[in-house]
């Protein structure tokens, strides 16, 4: 039995990554030669029950920790377009399944989708993310960001196509969900206050009315 650890993992009442407090730990060796650690425990805010896999491989080296109950599909708070919907939801079954080289591929095609939607011109997301950039839609710290994963680009379903590690897909989803929610959100909000304050000084400076 390994040592106590309390992994975090996203708790979906307190809506925000926390820390699982350790209940019991049950190690499970597989005929390959590799081992699965599953822990149990309680979220540390309020006391939901979780589950986390740690998978080993044959050289005793450890993945992170992938979370297997409550069910990793984060909720999603702001609308999305029906395609973006469809293939982001898709991206997180991936996920959720373990499916490290399908979540890639499907983030992929997700950001290839989100890019068509504001530069319909660009094809390639990586100069479709430049082009959202040079419209001032997104921050240079995201477009970097973007750049970062451009290995997302040779991520494929042929055999001789790169493959996508677990932190390759984590990451990218990281990067795909601060993307949707600048684009779809947070601009949007941003609009909004922008026309309520608008409101809010024209209504100040009109004249009054006679009695």
């Amino acid at each position: 039995m390994s040592t106590q650890r309390n992994p975090s993992f996203y708790c979906q009442a307190c809506r925000m990554q926390v820390q699982l407090v350790h209940h019991g730990e049950h190690k499970y060796q597989q005929q390959d030669g590799t081992s699965k650690d599953y822990v149990f425990g309680h979220c540390a805010r309020c006391n939901r029950v979780g589950l986390v896999e740690y998978e080993h491989e044959t050289d005793g080296a450890a993945a992170e920790p992938r979370q297997l109950w409550p069910s990793v599909l984060r909720p999603i708070d702001f609308e999305l377009p029906p395609r973006v919907m469809e293939s982001y939801q898709e991206t997180l079954r991936c996920e959720a399944a373990g499916a490290w080289m399908a979540t890639a591929v499907m983030a992929r095609r997700t950001l290839e989708v989100v890019v068509r939607e504001f530069a319909p011109d660009h094809e390639r997301f990586l100069d479709g993310l430049r082009a959202l950039y040079t419209k001032g839609l997104i921050s240079e710290e995201l477009c970097r960001w973007g750049e970062e994963l451009r290995f997302l680009g040779d991520v494929g379903v042929l055999p001789t196509d790169p493959k996508a590690s677990h932190q390759d897909a984590k990451e990218a989803l990281e990067f795909l969900g601060a993307l949707l929610e600048t684009l779809y959100h947070l601009r949007e909000k941003f609009r909004r206050m922008q026309a309520r304050r608008q409101r809010g000084r024209l209504a100040a400076d009109a004249p009054e009315r006679p009695s």
